[in-house]
C-alpha cells in the first residue's frame, strides 16, 4: 500500500501540493470566525439524569428558557456613598429602567425594588440587580450584548457576573489564549527545529504541516457546526493536539528521508522506502491516538465527545499531511532538502543524529538492566503518591484570570453578600391533571412540606408557600379561583404551565459543597404523592451530584476501551502479547506520576504565583479524563517510534535482542527527543494560558510527555526489553497468523544502521 502510495506521490507532487494550497487557503479563510461558531455551553450535562431532565423540562414544558445574569453596582473612584443615598439609588434605578424596557430582559429585581437588604453588601457601597435574559438558540449571547451599552452610569461602575457572562469572558480569554500560544509555538519551534535539522530548508517543512493541520482542523470543525453542538474549548484542543502531532510525525517523516536520502539514489527511491517504514509507523500512531481519543464517546456528556471529535480531527489532519503532503514537498526538494544549512550547526546535527551517544547509553542501561528498572520504578511511584489524595471537582470562576470582569462580580458575591441563594435545588413537578386542579395542588403542597422538614433546606419556594398561615384547602380554593386574585396569577406566571410546576429549595451551604448534595439525594428519595406523575431534581447541587456519578460510572468503562484498543494494535503492529501489557503498564504508571504531579501543583497549589492562577483545592474532573485519554494516546507516538525500530533490527539481525535494543534506542533516541522538545514547546506555550482548564491540560500533558520521552522510553523500556528477552515477541501460532497476515508491522528498507 504504502509503496504504491509513494509511486502516486512520485507522478504528481506538484499537482497534491496545489490540491493543499488551495484547502488551506480556503480553510483559513473560512475558520476565521470559528470561536464564534462554537457553543458557549460546555456540554457538562449527564444525558437523562434528573438535573438534565430539569434543565429539559424546564425550557419544554414550562418555558422559562431564561438565564440569570447579575448587575454588580459599585461607586466610581474614590466616591463615599452608600446604597441608600439619593444619588446612588437614582443612577442605579435609571440604569434598572433602561435595561427593564430592553425586549432581551423578562424581568429585574433587586434591593430598589424590593428593599431586601440581601442585596445590600456588608459595607454598604455595593449592591446587586438579579435579571432574567431571553436565552434563545445562542444561550443569550446576543441579548447580553444588547444589554452591555446599556449600562452606563457617570456615578456607578456597573459589571456583569453570573453563568452567562462567565462564559462569555472564559471565549474571549480563550481566543486570546489561542493567539498567544500559536505566536509562541511557531516562532520556538522556528528556532528549535533550525537548531534540531541544521538547515533552513529543513527546519520550515514540519512547520507547513503544523500550519495546513491547524488550519484544516479549525474548518472541520466550523464545518460541523450547523449539524451538532460543539464547546469553544474544542478550538483549543485541536490547535494543541495538532500542532503537538504534527511536529512530532513531521520530525520522524523527515529525520527517515535523510536517512534514507544516504542509501538511495535519488529522492523517489528514497521517498517509497520513508513510506514503507516511517509513513506506516504514522499511520499506524495516528490510528491508535485517534481511536483512544474516540473512546471519550462512550461518556455521555457532549464535551468528551467534543473533546474526543477535535482531537480525532487534528491527529487525522496531521497524519494525512505527514503522509501526503510532507511526502510531496520532500519530492520536490530531493536533496535540496538539506539547503541552507548553517555551517556553526551541521557537524552537531550530524554527531546528534549518529546516535553513537544513545547507542552506549542503551548498553550502560541494558548491562545494569534490574537496578535501573528499580530505580525507574521507584521515582514513578514517587512521583505518584501525591495522588493518592486527589480531589475531583468543577471548573468555577477560578478558571479566569483575576481581571475578568465576571470573576471580579463572583468574589464580590462571595465576600460582600450574605448567602444570596442564587443557585437553588430546582424541583419540577409533573401531576397527573393541571396544577390548578385540587389534586395536584394538594400533591404540590405535600412535596413542598415533605422537602421543608428535611434538615439542611433553609426555605421552598412554590405555589404553595405564598403565605405560612395558608392550609392545603385555602390553596386549592385559591388556584382554582385564580383570575379573582392577582397574587394566585402571579404565582402560576412564575411556577407553572399545564400540567408542570417547579419548586426552588435554597439551604445554608455552598453549591459544591457535600451538604448540598446531600440535600439533594434525600429530595430524590422522597417518595412521590398521590397525585403527582413523577418529579426531578435539578440545580447546580444536583449537576454536581450527577456528573460526579457518571464520571465514577463512565469513566473505568472508557479506560477499559482506551487500554484494549492500544493492547490489540500495539500486537497488530508488532506481533508480540508481551510487549502491549508492558506498554500498557508502563503507561499506567507514567499517568499516575503525571496526577501526582498536576494534584501537588494545581489542588496543593505549589507555583501556582509562579504560574499565575489561583488554586482551585482540586482537580477538573474533565481535564483528567482528557489527559488521560490523549496522554496515552500520545506516549503511543514515542512507543511506536522506538519499539518499531527495534523490531526491525530484530529481524534484521535475526533474533539478537540486546543488538537490536541498542540499534533501536540509536535510532529512535535523537527523533524522540528532539519531538520531546519539540511538543512540549507547543504544550508549554497552552500551559501558559490564562483559562486554568487548559493551563491544567497543557501543563498535565507537557509534565505526561517529559516524564514519558525521558524516564519511561529511554530507561524503563530499555531495561525491560532487555530482562524479558526472548519473550519480547512471542504471541501464539493463531494470533501470529494474524499478525503476519496483516502485515501492520513497519518494514525494514534496509539491513540495520552500523553499529559505533
Amino acid at each position: 500500500m504504502f509503496g504504491y502510495m509513494g509511486k502516486l506521490i512520485c507522478r504528481a507532487p506538484a499537482a497534491i501540493l496545489a490540491l493543499f494550497l488551495a484547502l488551506t487557503v480556503l480553510g483559513g479563510m473560512y475558520s476565521l470566525d470559528v470561536m464564534r461558531r462554537l457553543t458557549l455551553a460546555p456540554g457538562l450535562e449527564v444525558p437523562g439524569s434528573g438535573s438534565a431532565e430539569v434543565l429539559q423540562r424546564n425550557r419544554e414544558r414550562l418555558g422559562m428558557d431564561t438565564t440569570l445574569v447579575l448587575l454588580l453596582f459599585s461607586p466610581r473612584g474614590n466616591a463615599a456613598i452608600q446604597v441608600d443615598d439619593p444619588d446612588y439609588r437614582s443612577a442605579a434605578e435609571a440604569v434598572l429602567a433602561g435595561v427593564a424596557v430592553s425586549p432581551d430582559v423578562r424581568s429585574a429585581h433587586g434591593y430598589y425594588s424590593s428593599n431586601d437588604r440581601h442585596f445590600v453588601s456588608r459595607n454598604g457601597r455595593e449592591t446587586y440587580a438579579v435579571l432574567e435574559l431571553a436565552r434563545g438558540r445562542d444561550e443569550g449571547v446576543g441579548a447580553l450584548e444588547r444589554l452591555r451599552p446599556l449600562l452606563c452610569s457617570p456615578l456607578l461602575k456597573v459589571e456583569l457576573g453570573g453563568e452567562l457572562p462567565t462564559y462569555v469572558d472564559t471565549r474571549e480569554q480563550l481566543e486570546k489564549d489561542l493567539h498567544k500560544a500559536e505566536i509562541i509555538s511557531f516562532v520556538s519551534l522556528a528556532v528549535l527545529l533550525v537548531w534540531v535539522f541544521g538547515s533552513l530548508v529543513a527546519a520550515l517543512l514540519p512547520l507547513i504541516v503544523s500550519a495546513v493541520t491547524v488550519i484544516l482542523s479549525l474548518a472541520m470543525l466550523k464545518a460541523l457546526t450547523p449539524f451538532m453542538e460543539i464547546s469553544v474549548y474544542s478550538a483549543n484542543v485541536a490547535t494543541m493536539l495538532g500542532l503537538g502531532l504534527a511536529v512530532d510525525y513531521g520530525l520522524y517523516m523527515l529525520s527517515r528521508f535523510r536517512e534514507e536520502l544516504s542509501r538511495h539514489d535519488g529522492a523517489d527511491s528514497s521517498l517509497c522506502a520513508t513510506l514503507v517504514t516511517a509513513g506506516r509507523t504514522i499511520m499506524y500512531s495516528g490510528f491508535t491516538v485517534a481511536l483512544s481519543l474516540a473512546c471519550l464517546f462512550l461518556l455521555p456528556q457532549r464535551f468528551f465527545q467534543n473533546m474526543g471529535l477535535a482531537g480525532a480531527i487534528s491527529v487525522g489532519m496531521a497524519m494525512l499531511a505527514s503522509i501526503i503532503l510532507l511526502p510531496a514537498l520532500l519530492v520536490l526538494l530531493g536533496r535540496r532538502v538539506n539547503r541552507c544549512t548553517l555551517p556553526w550547526l551541521e557537524r552537531v546535527t550530524q554527531r546528534r543524529e549518529s546516535g553513537e551517544g544513545w547507542y552506549r547509553f542503551s548498553h550502560f542501561v541494558m548491562r545494569h538492566a534490574r537496578l535501573v528498572l528499580a530505580a525507574t520504578l521507584t521515582l514513578l511511584a514517587l512521583l505518584g503518591l501525591p495522588a493518592l489524595h486527589l480531589k475531583v471537582g468543577l471548573a468555577d470562576y477560578r478558571s479566569l484570570p483575576e481581571g475578568a470582569e465576571s470573576r471580579r462580580v463572583i468574589e464580590a458575591m462571595q465576600t460582600e453578600f450574605p448567602l444570596t441563594g442564587l443557585d437553588p435545588i430546582v424541583v419540577v413537578a409533573q401531576t397527573g391533571k393541571a396544577v390548578r386542579e385540587t389534586d395536584s395542588i394538594a400533591a404540590i403542597d405535600a412535596l413542598t412540606r415533605a422537602i421543608s422538614a428535611l434538615p439542611g433546606a433553609k426555605r421552598v419556594v412554590g405555589l404553595t408557600t405564598l403565605d405560612a398561615k395558608l392550609t392545603t384547602s385555602d390553596y386549592q380554593m385559591l388556584y382554582a379561583n385564580a383570575e379573582q386574585f392577582p397574587i394566585a396569577a402571579q404565582a402560576l406566571e412564575a411556577h407553572a404551565r399545564g400540567d408542570h410546576s417547579k419548586l426552588y429549595v435554597f439551604y445554608d451551604a455552598t453549591a459544591q459543597s457535600e451538604q448540598a448534595r446531600h440535600l439533594v439525594r434525600q429530595i430524590r428519595a422522597l417518595p412521590t404523592p398521590p397525585g403527582m406523575v413523577a418529579f426531578h431534581v435539578g440545580g447546580l447541587p444536583a449537576f454536581h451530584l450527577d456528573y460526579l456519578a457518571s464520571l465514577r460510572d463512565g469513566v473505568p468503562r472508557t479506560i477499559a476501551a482506551i487500554v484494549v484498543v492500544i493492547f490489540v494494535l500495539l500486537f497488530l503492529m508488532l506481533g508480540s502479547l508481551f510487549v502491549p501489557f508492558k506498554v500498557v503498564l508502563t503507561n499506567l504508571l507514567s499517568l499516575s506520576a503525571t496526577y501526582g504531579v498536576l494534584v501537588l501543583i494545581f489542588q496543593d497549589g505549589y507555583l501556582a504565583g509562579l504560574l499565575g492562577f489561583t488554586p482551585p483545592g482540586s482537580l477538573e474532573g474533565t481535564v483528567l479524563v482528557l489527559i488521560f485519554a490523549s496522554a496515552f494516546g500520545l506516549s503511543i507516538d514515542y512507543e511506536v517510534f522506538l519499539l518499531s525500530r527495534v523490531k526491525e533490527a530484530c529481524v534484521a539481525t535475526g533474533g539478537d535482542n540486546l543488538h537490536a535494543v541498542s540499534i533501536g534506542v540509536q535510532r529512535s533516541g535523537p527523533i524522540i527527543t528532539n519531538a520531546a522538545m519539540l511538543i512540549a514547546i507547543v504544550l508549554g506555550a497552552f500551559a501558559l494560558g490564562e483559562v486554568v482548564l487548559i493551563k491544567q491540560m497543557g501543563l498535565g500533558l507537557l509534565v505526561a510527555v517529559i516524564v514519558d520521552a525521558t524516564i519511561v522510553r529511554m530507561l524503563l523500556v530499555p531495561a525491560s526489553l532487555r530482562l524479558m528477552g526472548r519473550f519480547n515477541w512471542w504471541a501464539p501460532k493463531p494470533l501470529l497468523a494474524i499478525y503476519e497476515r496483516l502485515n501492520l508491522g513497519e518494514a525494514s528498507s534496509q539491513p540495520t544502521g552500523k553499529t559505533p
